[in-house]
């Protein structure tokens, strides 16, 4: 049955920095009928998951520094900032969010008529659609199993708290499993496990802070070091470790951070075509399917910086709703 009987100009699916800014942009420019479908319990829950508390979030991101295109942008400042932006535009523009919803398809029906239905088969009608989801919504697992009955020790973000005190194997080499190392360090004995010779993937501000960590013995850093296989010992600590050289450790929590992957089955599944793993899109970042748009780090490269986020949600908008699908004014300069 559908959720709502009115047909909607726009859904946006994913309510993080690109979907805000293209639902933003859309109201600026008189599209009133907007809704945002949030898989997540609130908005920008990527950011709230994997950015640790007080984590700096930087205008120029890796050396990127990309000016703000549209309406919303940030200065330097925190998670926490980044967060209490996003309450604001949310507030002043009055954008309608359905959270904890997932989205499972979404259908064409006619020339200008999506749609889109969730798992629990509510469905929701729209002229036209861009979906904002982000690489990690699904974050990578490991290739050897993970054993069910250890759920309840093994972590793939920081949206609950790990228990203080224990120990800890922190597995991956980026920037995120460096600032999870820096987060925890202080009540936790943690041991940040990289199958590289070095943190390639992390800038030099947190492979710095790592590095003097471990000087000051506060972490403990294993390189060129491989996970094989995790089992439950069924006694305190739970978890025991096999590595590449056959060691073995124990520990009582691990806490992946081997990032996340472009929802390809997905992506495949509404009918977006793929090249490798990429989507194809036009200037405007429309698919193959006329109407139906992506946004943020499914266009943009997946590099982490939230500007280019917000930048895919003013193209979107302006240089493919705007020209022909949708009707727009020219919005007042603010």
């Amino acid at each position: 049955m559908m959720a709502e009987t009115e047909i909607f100009d726009l859904i946006i699916v994913g309510a993080g920095p690109a979907g805000i800014a293209t639902a933003v942009e859309s109201k600026r420019v008189g599209i009133q009928k907007v809704l945002l479908i949030e898989k997540g319990p609130r908005h920008s829950y990527s950011i709230e998951k994997l950015y640790t508390p007080g984590k700096r979030v930087d205008k120029v991101y890796l050396g990127q520094d990309i000016e703000c295109e549209g309406s919303v942008c940030i200065v330097d400042g925190t998670r926490e900032t980044v967060l209490k932006t996003m309450d604001q535009f949310i507030e002043e523009y009055g954008l309608e969010i359905i959270a904890n919803t997932e989205v499972d398809h979404i259908e064409q029906v006619a020339n200008d008529l999506f749609v889109i239905t969730d798992l629990e088969k509510r469905q929701w009608r729209t002229r036209t659609v861009v979906i904002a989801i982000g690489v990690y919504g699904r974050p990578n697992k490991p290739n050897y199993p993970l054993p069910s009955s250890l759920k309840q020790n093994i972590w793939f973000d920081l949206s609950q708290n790990i228990p203080a005190r224990s120990r800890v194997l922190i597995v991956g080499g980026g920037n995120t499993a460096l600032e999870y190392a820096q987060y925890l360090y202080s009540d936790h004995q943690v041991t940040l496990c990289y199958r590289g010779k070095e943190f390639t993937k992390a800038n030099e501000v947190n492979k710095k802070i790592v590095s003097d960590l471990e000087k000051n013995r506060h972490i403990e850093i294993l390189l060129e070091s491989n996970v094989v296989n995790i089992c439950d010992r069924q006694q305190h600590p739970r978890i025991e470790v096999t590595f590449q050289d056959e060691t073995r450790r124990q520990f009582d929590d691990i806490l992946y951070a081997i990032g996340g992957t472009t929802p390809e089955s997905f992506l495949k599944k509404v009918g977006v075509t793929l090249e490798g793993k990429h989507p194809t899109t036009s200037h405007a970042y429309e698919s193959g399917i006329p109407g139906l748009y992506l946004a943020g780090d499914l266009v943009s490269g997946g590099k982490g910086t939230i500007v280019k986020a917000f930048n895919t949600g003013k193209t979107v908008v302006w240089d493919g709703l705007c020209q022909g699908q949708l009707e727009c004014r020219i919005p007042i300069p603010r």
